[in-house]
């Protein structure tokens, strides 16, 4: 009966083992091809759109249409994040009365964007 139940119990731990050997590709992941145990990553092209610097100090947005044409050419938007953060207040040259309270700043945000898209393998 010992030898029976010891048989039973090793049977079981090995097949619990056996179940908690790591996968040979994650998820995510496509196989190489090769026999070797070496996972390689889905290929992606990256590409980061940033606002334009037309003079020293001052940006301009990035075009929509420039958006849009990248997403018709099956460029998949990833992440947007702020590039550049600007006080705009009075222009320079400008004369300010001193009797009147400054004028606001308005601070604008200039949106860096950033794509991928599957690689194309021929």
């Amino acid at each position: 009966m010992n030898k029976a139940l010891f048989a039973i119990v090793l049977a079981g731990a090995t097949a619990l083992l056996l179940a908690q050997q790591p996968r040979t590709t994650a998820p995510g992941r496509i196989s190489g091809g090769s026999n070797s145990q070496s996972a390689v990553y889905a290929p992606f092209e990256l590409l980061s759109v940033f606002p334009q610097e037309t003079a020293p100090g001052e940006f301009s947005q990035v075009d929509p249409g420039q958006l849009q044409s990248l997403s018709d050419q099956g460029w998949q938007l990833v992440s947007v994040a702020p590039y550049v953060y600007r006080n705009e207040g009075t222009p320079k040259g400008t004369p300010v009365d001193p009797s009147l309270p400054p004028p606001p700043l308005v601070t604008q945000v200039y949106h860096a964007y950033f794509f991928q898209r599957a690689r194309l393998i021929h």
